[in-house]
């Protein structure tokens, strides 16, 4: 009975040795079986990432070499051309920059892209989810108000807007919404502004200037910033504040040709937003079909506010997917969660892409039609500049675009 006994338990033992091995075979296969569920999921879900990201380094790999001659043309674009028109923007452009850039150095070439189908001096300073985004804060969509758009991000000097019919102030307004403080010249609250906005890190605009600035704005608008123990601190009349690397200050006249002093124009960036008359002839002919066409004209104009919003959509989920892959630690394929938020995003850019492509084929068959009223608008157009002109006969002969 002893020895069957001792029987028994060897052979228990063995069994349950064996069944444990048998359930960590199983346990193994199922993870193994999910890890590879996983893995394929990954794989689907990135797949078509593949040919974007494939194309994307062909692009940089592309744009690498002429990067320093793109910086320079971008760099003397958004620094001199600023307060001219855009006839005068493309000369200065094509006829001075680039042709002086390019043998700049010893006279050996300075590698850069052609500016032409493709490559605008817009796409080389913003992307177009940047341009989409200004659009939907409320910039104007022709050309030179994109132009000016770009060149008062991207300044590190601060912006003085010519604009005698309110469309750059107005976009203005709207981008800097929630922070921006409307200031004028000459009000009592003026410098408690100002000290309060550059302390707080906010934003100030100051409408209607002339031609002259009070002395007191000068080391606001020199950046005359002290280091003091650490501090970023600057001087406001007899005071010195704390500086906020946050503070931005939009200036803004009304005057069509103002005369500025050199030594302030080289602290400025002078951006001229006058209405020309390409951009007015656009705008009037969306006037012009909301008034004819109010079903085109709310059709086209929630397909315009849709494709915007997927453009940036697109962006944002693209580069989430991007920040997901490099932020994640351990065995991603193992990670459920990580992988259901890739599908999810990836899912959701295919879906904008879809949408956007529809919006675009949507926007042609709107513009065809509108495209009857072309005459109207250029009317109206013709009839505004020649309004605008009257001036010259006498000042009585003002007329505002509203």
């Amino acid at each position: 009975v002893d020895e069957l006994q001792g029987r028994l338990g060897r052979l228990t033992a063995e069994y349950e040795k064996a069944d444990k091995d048998k359930r960590e075979a199983v346990n193994t296969a199922e993870r193994g079986q999910l890890k590879l569920e996983l893995a394929q999921r990954l794989i689907n879900a990135l797949g078509s990432e593949e040919v974007r990201w494939v194309e994307g380094v062909g692009r940089l790999q592309h744009e690498r070499e002429p990067l320093v001659g793109d910086a320079l043309v971008a760099a003397a674009f958004i620094s001199y051309c600023g307060p001219f028109n855009k006839a005068f923007r493309d000369h200065l452009l094509y006829a001075s920059y680039i042709p002086y850039l390019q043998v700049a150095v010893a006279g050996n070439p300075i590698p850069m892209r052609e500016l032409g189908e493709g490559v605008s001096i817009v796409s080389i300073i913003a992307s177009e989810a940047e341009v989409a985004g200004w659009n939907a804060e409320g910039l104007p969509r022709d050309l030179v108000s994109i132009e000016n758009g770009a060149i008062v991000t991207s300044s590190k000097r601060w912006p003085l807007i010519i604009d005698p019919q309110l469309q750059g102030v107005a976009w203005i307004k709207s981008r800097q919404s929630s922070r921006v403080h409307v200031q004028r010249l000459g009000q009592p609250k003026l410098l408690a502004g100002l000290r309060t906005a550059i302390a707080g890190g906010t934003s100030i605009l100051i409408e209607n200037m002339g031609e002259r600035v009070d002395a007191i704005l000068l080391p606001i608008l020199r950046r005359a910033i002290l280091k003091k123990g650490g501090r970023a601190l600057i001087a406001i009349g007899d005071d010195e504040i704390d500086y906020s690397s946050d503070f931005e200050l939009f200036l803004h006249t009304k005057l069509s040709n103002p005369h500025y002093p050199p030594e302030l124009q080289a602290e400025l960036t002078l951006v001229n937003f006058t209405v020309t008359p390409p951009g007015l002839e656009d705008q009037l002919l969306s006037l012009v079909i909301r008034k004819e066409r109010p079903d085109l004209a709310a059709r086209k104009a929630a397909v315009i506010h849709q494709g915007n919003e997927f453009k940036i959509r697109i962006k944002q989920l693209e580069d989430d997917i991007l920040v997901k892959l490099s932020t994640a630690e351990g065995d991603i394929t193992e990670d459920r969660t990580l992988i259901e938020g890739l599908e999810s995003a990836k899912q959701q850019s295919l879906d904008a892409t879809a949408r956007l492509e529809e919006g675009r084929d949507i926007t042609k068959s709107i513009n065809l039609t509108a495209e009857r009223y072309r005459e109207v608008a250029k009317r109206g157009a013709t009839v505004f500049f020649l309004m605008n002109s009257l001036h010259r006969i006498h000042t009585y002969y003002i007329y505002s675009l509203n």
